[in-house]
């Protein structure tokens, strides 16, 4: 029998595939998946019950496609927290005007992140002309009601070199994070080799580093910590306390791993998390054979499974960007 102990559980839910963006990077295949939200207040209830037998908090974060295009997004939010779940949502930030931010505000959201994958130049040619100046107008309007706000950063071949200049914009526009990770695209389908080699990200991971020191950039995410030298030291969520859910319906252990383990109108999420094979085999992975001589390997855990599942087509090898697995 498996012991389910965590602290907290995050439900990460793509309330619709609709989407007023298509950035180069998007997994995003549909973009029509949408319900009414009688329809998917059903996942919310899976949710509690789910928190409720682990006895834990419920870290609830809101996404899509765009989440600012369902209608229902604010009532969905207004219910959680009425549950007593932590809420968060993450948006490309284009239709975030004063009324959406005094209205997120009303519903006490924990945190709103947006996406910005480089400065004015770069970022447009991500994710679309004229979208920087709109997510900023965004971020502006959600600091202006208070609300902690986070800016995501997709670190790729077309945008590695942005990060110091993004720092410095974000410290000065008063956001209240920036956090970065590298963009999942499974080898064979990278056509425009947007991925980027483990040699420049350990690079850059240095320059994250040096940035880290000043308060600028969060490195917290995989592989970050160890030229940071940073006390918090992740590992990878797949197949523990993290669950996806689609606007269709489907599960999945985490966005980026390309498994769909159920779906939410058949078995509830208790069941599909505690049964589901894939589940059982992330969480019996432990740790890589690559990396248990390494002094981090029981904190780390060898990595991130999407990135090695991406560029090896495996999720229980080290994380094929770790230069130490590598030595």
């Amino acid at each position: 029998m498996e012991n389910f102990t965590y602290k907290d559980f995050t439900l990460q839910w793509h309330i619709t595939h609709r989407c007023n963006l298509r950035c180069k990077h998007c997994y995003q295949e549909d973009y029509s998946a949408f319900e009414d939200i009688d329809k998917i207040k059903p996942v919310l209830s899976q949710y509690s019950e789910l928190i409720k037998q682990y006895n834990c908090i419920g870290r609830l974060n809101i996404t899509g496609g765009e989440p600012l295009t369902h209608p229902g997004l604010y009532d969905l939010l207004d219910l959680a927290r009425l549950k007593g779940m932590r809420t968060g949502v993450l948006t490309n930030g284009t239709l975030l005007g004063e009324w959406e931010a005094r209205r997120l505000k009303a519903c006490g959201v924990d945190y709103v992140q947006i996406s910005l994958d480089g400065m004015e130049k770069v970022h447009d040619n991500i994710r679309g002309k004229g979208s920087f100046d709109r997510a900023v107008n965004g971020i502006c309007a959600l600091k202006a009601q208070g609300i902690f706000t986070s800016v995501s950063f997709t670190v790729q071949n077309n945008n590695i070199g942005e990060l110091k200049k993004l720092a410095s914009f974000c410290y000065i526009l008063g956001a209240d994070k920036l956090w970065f990770d590298r963009v999942v695209i499974p080898s064979q389908e990278d056509s425009e080799n947007l991925s980027v080699p483990a040699e420049n990200y350990w690079k850059l991971l240095k320059t994250a580093a040096r940035l880290n020191k000043k308060g600028r950039v969060f490195c917290g995410r995989s592989l970050q910590f160890i030229p940071c030298r940073d006390k918090l030291i992740y590992h990878c969520s797949a197949g523990e306390n993290l669950l996806i859910v689609l606007a269709n319906g489907d599960v999945m252990p985490c966005r980026r791993l390309p498994y769909v383990i159920g779906n939410v109108k058949e078995t509830d999420l208790l069941t599909l998390h505690q049964s589901s094979p894939v589940m059982k085999q992330l969480r019996a992975v432990g740790i890589p054979e690559g990396c248990r001589e390494c002094k981090y390997s029981t904190l780390c855990r060898g990595g991130s499974k999407c990135i090695a599942a991406a560029k090896t087509g495996r999720f229980d090898i080290p994380d094929p960007d770790c230069m130490l697995s590598k030595r």
